[in-house]
């Protein structure tokens, strides 16, 4: 059955969802609701807070085919580029900088767990529908000065809790504090790989060289991993409202950094090491 859509200053547009723990026909109701809503207004993605119902849970209009995805969350991410976004539930457009390329992790109507690659368009539709279910919009997205002017631009103001206040750290930062502390660990472990060339053409002094700076670096990069994993947790506490602050997105970067780290580790024991 179609059901109105939130519109602003609708404060509920404000509430987090929580994780869906059943799959039933409950489930399947709220699903054949949103569906409904979404055909009525030609909508090509909705997810359930737009609709009222406080459920993790988003519905995508693919190839005519309409598509559940239950606790979606993004484990990996990749890229930035800004684009025009329009949102139903505010009657203005805003240019949003988003990631362009994402792992999503889902479950279906029956439970099961899945996981999909999202590019572009794809990409930035998760994002856009997950902020709702973290009980955030676009605006969150937007830089301060121009959060300012749609405050000023709004009958209400923005929605309760959301106000700008002349603090940034209220609203989504642009770049997170731990972008740089992964991108420093990234850094790292390409440094250290860079040195496994050596032993191909270099006299055994500069290889020795190298594995002296690798037994420094090889650590640090470690210790990186865990500085981004903490601060990370710490962010993600602080924005609570910005889906990329989901604890999935952090654990699942933290596990991939390990796991490079220890290739990284395995390759400089037998290849670097003399025997």
């Amino acid at each position: 059955m179609e059901q109105p859509l939130l519109k602003y200053p609708d404060p509920r547009i404000r509430l987090i969802s929580g994780n869906v723990r059943f799959f039933n026909e409950t489930l399947t109701d709220i699903i054949a609701d949103m569906t409904d809503t979404m055909k009525a207004n030609d909508l090509e993605a909705l997810s359930a807070i737009q609709i009222g119902i406080q459920y993790n849970v988003i519905v995508l209009r693919e190839n005519g085919t309409f598509t559940p995805y239950i606790n979606a969350r993004f484990i990996k991410e990749e890229g930035k580029a800004a684009a025009v976004e329009r949102s139903t539930y505010y009657d203005f457009t805003a240019e949003v900088e988003r990631y362009t390329s994402l792992t999503v992790v889902y479950e279906d109507e029956t439970g099961q767990m899945h996981s999909r690659d999202a590019r572009g368009d794809l990409a930035r539709t998760f994002q856009h529908h997950l902020d709702y279910a973290y009980g955030s919009t676009f605006v969150d997205r937007v830089p301060l000065a121009v959060k300012k002017q749609i405050d000023a631009y709004l009958d209400q103001g923005l929605v309760k809790d959301n106000r700008v206040k002349g603090e940034e750290s209220e609203t989504c930062p642009t770049v997170f504090v731990r972008d740089y502390i992964k991108r420093a660990y990234r850094y790292g472990m390409l440094a250290v790989a860079v040195t496994f060339t050596l032993p191909l053409f270099a006299n055994a002094e500069w290889v020795a060289w190298a594995v002296t700076i690798d037994k420094i670096a090889i650590p640090l990069v470690l210790a990186l991993i865990m500085a981004y994993f903490f601060y990370a947790e710490y962010e993600a506490k602080k924005y609570k409202q910005c889906t990329s602050c989901q604890t999935g997105n952090i654990l699942g970067t933290v596990a991939i950094g390990f796991v490079q780290w220890l290739a990284l580790s395995a390759v400089f024991y037998f290849w670097m090491l003399p025997s």
